[in-house]
């Protein structure tokens, strides 16, 4: 079983069964995954920052003094003094104001790196699609070579034999050796797909993890309305949009409130020694207002920016719904195609093995003309892969409409 502990630094050895539900897992903790994550943090402080802004503050000072220069009537003096002080604001609008903007900017941010996941999640699934399928691929182009010397050994039989010319040795091997180069590059690409998906998952690229085309599901219901309106609702792009649409509201209403006076109390008391003496204890309340009356326009101008960027980011919402619905339409017809194509691809293979069945039989029969058991090989290997093929773009587009929706976010 993969463990699914956090990534450190150092790759994970793996060696066993790698099935595609714990590439999921894997893939939300890998690079991509990790910096948005971290990116989402950022934003989370950043937003407890400025609503700490809007929050009273208690400080504890001490102030120590020694004057030995007497002037303007004040004598040398002595003072050590410990103070408590608290600031209330009392009416803070544009702070409230920027501390509601900066917690739906935290959220858009925490959803902007679920996306990322979700991308990241859907770009895995992707590679180890393909890698499974060059694994496949290698397996297949082995039948086939074995196809191939199996044939090879029949016309050298027959040749012994006297009943083909020896020249059809000589074409056999040739197409032997072709079955040989084409097995040894297929290697050769799974070789560089495994090691494009240890790379994703931070996996050690001396690893040898068993991978596995999933089997489709063709008669998998696809309403597309629903798919719509589930991207809608928890697509994080099209969550982070909204909020940041809430963000710019609320930036508009923290520049507006610029113009409204802000109240604030504030408090103080002090123990301390004193030579001479000037009383060892004391406190003070107060409460401050103020009104800003001129600034040359820069409230005004604040006020136009945040309205323009409030502007923005619903247009940018529009755009972003836009995108996800063409996303799960095209998602859509995607997986209808592979669908389409897989049952094509199987038909066929059924079909090349019944030709290769009567190829051989006519073979036997001494019937069959020189080429009709290469050219039968030939269509049954390309049959083979079509419908491997055929598997792998199902998956994809499957994992595709799953991204599309938004199903690879973390919740």
């Amino acid at each position: 079983m993969l463990v699914l502990s956090p990534l450190s630094a150092k790759p994970l050895q793996w060696n066993g069964t790698l099935a595609e539900a714990q590439v999921v897992a894997r893939a939300r903790r890998s690079f991509n995954a990790r910096l948005a994550t971290l990116s989402a943090e950022i934003a989370a402080e950043r937003a407890r920052s400025e609503r700490s802004q809007a929050l009273p503050q208690v400080s504890v000072s001490e102030t120590t003094m020694k004057s030995t220069l007497t002037q303007l009537g004040m004598p040398a003096a002595r003072q050590t003094y410990a103070s408590l002080n608290v600031s209330v604001p009392l009416f803070a609008p544009q702070a409230w104001a920027a501390a509601r903007a900066a917690g739906s900017s935290a959220f858009a941010a925490r959803a902007t790196s679920a996306m990322a996941v979700n991308r990241a999640v859907r770009e895995a699934v992707v590679a180890y699609d393909a890698a499974a399928l060059a694994r496949a691929v290698v397996e297949q182009r082995a039948i086939d070579l074995r196809d191939q010397r199996s044939h090879l050994a029949f016309t050298e039989e027959r040749v012994r034999n006297g009943a083909a010319p020896r020249y059809l040795i000589a074409r056999d091997e040739a197409a032997l050796a072709q079955a040989q180069q084409s097995e040894r590059d297929a290697r050769a690409e799974a070789v560089r797909t495994v090691h494009e998906l240890e790379v994703l998952l931070n996996l050690d690229v001396t690893s040898k993890p068993i991978l596995a085309l999933s089997a489709p599901s063709p008669t998998l219901a696809l309403n597309v309305a629903e798919l719509e309106r589930k991207a809608y609702a928890q697509r994080p792009d099209v969550l982070a949009a909204e909020r940041s649409v809430l963000a710019a509201r609320e930036r508009v209403a923290a520049a507006r409130d610029g113009y409204l006076p802000t109240i604030s109390a504030t408090a103080q008391s002090y123990n301390g020694t004193s030579n001479p003496a000037l009383g060892n204890a004391g406190a003070q309340i107060g409460i401050t207002a103020s009104l800003p009356l001129f600034d040359g326009g820069s409230r005004g101008a604040e006020v136009r920016l945040a309205q323009l960027e409030y502007d923005r980011t619903r247009i940018a919402l529009a755009r972003t719904r836009l995108q996800a619905r063409a996303d799960v339409l095209d998602a859509s017809s995607d997986l209808k195609a592979a669908r389409r194509n897989l049952t094509t691809a199987n038909s066929e293979l059924r079909n090349a093995k019944i030709d290769k069945h009567v190829a051989d039989l006519r073979a036997r029969a001494g019937k069959g003309i020189e080429l009709e058991v290469l050219d039968a090989l030939a269509t049954l290997a390309d049959a083979r892969e079509n419908v491997l093929r055929a598997t792998a773009r199902y998956d994809d587009a499957l994992a595709w409409l799953h991204a599309a929706v938004g199903d690879y976010a973390p919740r």
